[in-house]
């Protein structure tokens, strides 16, 4: 199975630090996020992996630059700074490497995830409850704690995704969610090919407030996968503190 991971935002947030590192290069315990992405992957046996660069990508392919140091097989796709394509649309450029263009397309899922947060997943839990699920994609969802998150997942007791919300912050959630959700988007995505179907090209997509809700609409089947592990998105100062704080504690490792 092959792995995209979109490394490509600026992080606004995060300035001055990223002035000249990209966010995925920020490192926490001594290592760079996307670093960590990749150790996840591999550790499930995942080496195939496609990196979307959008913001300064030298920084990146210069560090990494074909991933045999780290035990995997990097592929580079880049998107034009002054047009971004969206978190969606950026894995329209690596469309070529998950196709098998010789043999027609290929059935065999892909995952998709971000290269700015920290989390405890068992991938091959996972991929084996996407192919039972016979989904267009499975969304990994977390047990959020506190008041660090901006989406809502809302799924039934198969575990169908049923409602997806995404807001600026969880001081603004939405009146008509329910009130004892709990559960958020955990950005770590295993998607069929069909997908690339659903993403328009030339034109900014994001999964959270396009492809979703339009698969939702369409009557598609999405699956969650519910995870109670360790898990922070890391696009503050603030965040990219509390994550250093838990790596010295013990709590991620």
């Amino acid at each position: 199975m092959k792995a995209i991971i979109v490394a490509g935002g600026k992080g606004e947030r995060l300035r001055p630090l990223t002035d000249h590192v990209p966010k995925p290069m920020l490192c926490v315990g001594g290592k760079p996020l996307l670093e960590r992405t990749i150790d996840l992957l591999k550790k499930a046996g995942i080496t195939d992996i496609i990196i979307a660069l959008c913001y300064l990508p030298d920084v990146i392919t210069k560090y990494f630059k074909d991933g045999s140091d780290f035990g995997v097989k990097i592929t580079y796709t880049f998107e034009d700074p002054q047009m971004p394509l969206g978190t969606a649309g950026a894995i329209l450029p690596a469309q070529p490497y998950i196709l098998k263009l010789s043999a027609g397309q290929s059935s065999e899922p892909f995952i998709v995830t971000y290269a700015d947060t920290l989390r405890e997943l068992d991938i091959a839990e996972m991929i084996a409850a996407h192919e039972n699920s016979k989904s267009i994609v499975t969304i990994n969802a977390y047990k959020h704690r506190g008041t660090n998150f901006k989406s809502a997942l809302v799924f039934n007791t198969n575990n169908e995704l049923t409602g997806f919300r995404e807001f600026k912050n969880s001081t603004e959630l939405p009146k008509d969610l329910p009130n004892d959700f709990s559960w958020s988007n955990g950005s770590f995505y295993i998607c069929s090919p069909e997908i690339f179907d659903y993403i328009q090209k030339n034109n900014k997509t994001d999964f959270s407030t396009d492809i979703f809700p339009k698969l939702i609409s369409l009557g598609k089947k999405i699956s969650v996968f519910p995870t109670s592990g360790y898990f922070i998105d890391i696009g503050t100062k603030q965040t990219l503190e509390q994550a250093e704080k838990d790596i010295q504690k013990g709590l991620f490792k």
